[in-house]
């Protein structure tokens, strides 16, 4: 029975090029691999890390077939792996200059780590459910193309994409079984997805005349989405309830886009696009607390508390309008001078409109339901111009220089109502007028100084300054007021400074480096009404990165990496948080020896490392991250003719997260091996 099933695929494969060999030439490549581990630690972690299923995988990692005849070109591909559940199939055939027909479908798997957070001072986690989740992501496809005799191509194309499964979220739940330090955030949570998008194109287009290219498409998206996260509040408790929140929405999108290329003369060419998109969405979804997953909504549900919000019964709409016009131009002076601009408007409308019913606890000892019958509505326009020039210069022998600007400004209106029918009383009140501009310049060159030798620099300012006027509010922005959410923002800066330069250099024969080196400098400048304007933030980034390639001898080589990346966020909170640091070092090594006429041998390390861990869990929350993760392998490789190869491939991987106290850390042996043959 097992040796027929495997007769059967082998039929099912090779069918296609059976019916084609007959009449054309074919070539193929066959190859069959597999692996697995063996682990000491935390299985979720490792999987999320190394993306490979700790039980092992295996199967045919690649089967494809060519088939050439006069005219035209079949090919077909397959990949069949079991474990990894890793698929593809997928067919192609060319008539030459004629049509061709492309068709296949392709999935594989996400793994995420589900675990939550870790409470240090009393060394407190949570495990909730089965951390090891995934989440199998699919595409299927059928195109259709033909050429006219002057060349234009008419195309279709349907694609599918879906996503099922599980995964990680980081809105974990809160529990109180942390002693004395109060409430505390550190049960894990994770969703259970479901979605599914449908995508229809039609273009036209003529990209084979020198002078003239266009094209022209019109694509219809319809997408469902049917996801779910799951919380657990406050476990083991005598507050112990579960919240579902469901999101059940649909959204259709019409997409109409062109462009035109238009080549006036050989100082000019131009360039003009344009874009239309709607978007009809329907809004659907809860968020109900309850004793078990997937409750129905029950205003007595054992151990409510107090603030216990939700809603269900959500029914909206929603609309999105887009207009994007675009026109660029390439003008040539004169000799090594090179012009290029560009200008930009878009205008985007959007409406949206929903009614729930809002779920609410009182206090105790009753601890009665409130319940709300709610309408909210949302309305936002947005014009936008954008403007850009670069000039180039390559007069000077051996040197490239540019300059570029870039512009924008932008105004638009956000009206926002949110109210209670059977009081008619609005929560929300607000009519928002807002501008944002924006200015970007850059000057960049590269010098070419002897064969071998390069260097390239580039420094870049940008600026954006965005502007809000609550022309009305239902809340008080005085200095005295209880409650100045949402519209208290009226001026927020950004400012960058960005320098970076790169250096290629072979200084000897065999010996390849590459440094680069980028200093970037940010700063936000915000200011709430009635205040004055303050640095609520100031970013500095330091990233130097490092390869070297040496082949001393045509029989062995050497790579390495380094980048290393010192990264800080200050703010006004320093006192209390300290600089939020993101520093890390990537770092890896490698090299390849020819041992004999068909044998070669490889051997690799990658090293990450960061440690800008702050434990602040006793008073607010811990910043950060602790972690430290190395892979070294060694790879065995025989070509045992031209048309067999072997390979085997044994590797060790090591993870220690002290962000998590250990509970992610693992040891794993992984092993791997494959045939090729070609034929």
């Amino acid at each position: 029975m097992h040796s027929s099933r495997f007769s059967t695929l082998w039929a099912v494969l090779l069918a296609p090029a059976t019916l084609l060999a007959q009449q054309s030439s074919s070539s193929g490549t066959i190859t069959v691999g597999g692996g697995g581990s063996l682990l000491d630690g935390d299985r979720p972690s490792f999987q999320q890390v190394m993306q490979q299923k700790k039980d092992g995988y295996g199967g045919i990692e690649e089967f494809k077939v060519t088939s050439e005849a006069k005219d035209s070109v079949f090919k077909f591909e397959a990949r069949l792996l079991p474990g990894n559940d890793d698929y593809r199939v997928a067919i192609r055939y060319d008539k030459n200059d004629r049509y061709y027909v492309d068709a296949g479908y392709e999935q594989f798997r996400v793994w995420s780590d589900g675990s939550g957070g870790v409470f240090l001072p009393m060394n407190v986690s949570f495990v909730m459910f089965n951390e090891d989740l995934s989440l199998s992501r699919a595409k299927l496809w059928a195109e259709f193309g033909a050429w006219t005799a002057d060349k234009t191509l008419f195309k279709f194309r349907w694609e599918r994409r879906t996503r099922n499964g599980t995964k990680s979220s980081t809105h974990w739940a809160d529990s109180n079984l942390v002693g004395t330090f109060g409430t505390r955030s550190i049960v894990p949570t994770f969703y259970d997805v479901d979605d599914q998008t449908d995508d229809f194109s039609i273009s036209v287009s003529n990209t084979s005349k020198e002078d003239v290219k266009w094209g022209a498409t019109l694509r219809y998206t319809d997408t469902k989405i049917d996801d779910r996260r799951y919380e657990r509040r406050r476990p083991f408790e005598t507050a112990d309830r579960i919240v579902t929140h469901k999101d059940e929405s649909k959204n259709d999108i019409f997409t109409a886009h062109g462009f035109y290329e238009k080549k006036v003369s050989e100082q000019l060419t131009v360039t003009a696009g344009a874009l239309r998109t709607t978007l009809d969405g329907v809004i659907e979804g809860s968020r109900i607390y309850g004793q078990t997953y997937d409750p129905v909504y029950d205003p007595a549900y054992l151990r409510r508390q107090q603030r216990d919000e939700g809603y269900y019964n959500l029914e909206g709409t929603s609309e999105i309008k887009q207009t994007i016009l675009n026109a660029n131009a390439v003008y040539l002076p004169a000799k090594h001078w090179s012009v290029r601009g560009s200008l930009r408007f878009e205008n985007s409308h959007q409406e949206t409109i929903a009614e729930f019913v809002e779920t609410n606890i009182g206090a105790g000892p009753a601890f009665a339901a409130i319940l709300e019958d709610v309408e909210g509505e949302h309305k936002k326009s947005w014009d936008e111009w954008g403007e850009g020039l670069e000039v180039r210069y390559t007069g000077q022998p051996n040197v490239v220089y540019s300059a570029k600007a870039e512009w924008i400004q932008g105004q638009g209106d956000h009206e926002e109502e949110r109210m209670i029918h059977h009081t008619g009383q609005l929560t929300v009140d607000r009519d928002l007028e807002y501008k944002r501009n924006s200015q970007k310049y850059s000057l960049g060159a590269n010098w070419y100084f002897r064969p071998g030798l390069t260097l390239a620099a580039q420094y870049y300012w940008k600026g954006n300054t965005n502007d809000y006027n609550a022309r009305r509010d239902n809340t008080s922005n005085i200095l005295t007021s209880g409650d100045r959410y949402p519209a208290f923002i009226t001026d927020q800066d950004f400012e960058t400074n960005d320098f970076n330069v790169r250096l290629s250099w072979r200084p000897v024969t065999g010996l390849n480096l590459v440094s680069r080196y980028d200093y970037q400098k940010g700063k936000i400048i915000s200011q709430d009404a009635g205040l004055g304007k303050v640095d609520s933030a100031e970013m500095k980034s330091h990233i130097l990165s490092q390869s070297a390639t040496w082949s001393p001898a045509g029989s062995y080589y050497f790579t390495g990496n380094v980048n290393v990346t010192y990264d800080t966020l200050t703010t006004p909170t320093l006192a209390f948080t300290q600089n939020q640091d993101n520093n890390y070092v990537n770092a890896s090594l490698g090299g390849g020896w020819v041992v004999g006429k068909q044998d070669d041998l490889y051997a690799d390390y990658s090293w990450f490392r960061a440690n800008n861990f702050i434990d602040r869990s006793a008073t607010l929350i811990p910043f950060g991250l602790s972690q430290k993760t190395q892979q070294a392998s060694l790879t065995w490789v025989r070509r045992q003719s031209e048309n067999l190869l072997y390979t085997v491939k044994y590797g060790y991987v090591t993870n220690r997260d002290q962000t998590w106290a250990g509970l992610n850390d693992f040891d794993a042996h992984v092993i791997y091996a494959k045939v090729q043959y070609k034929f």
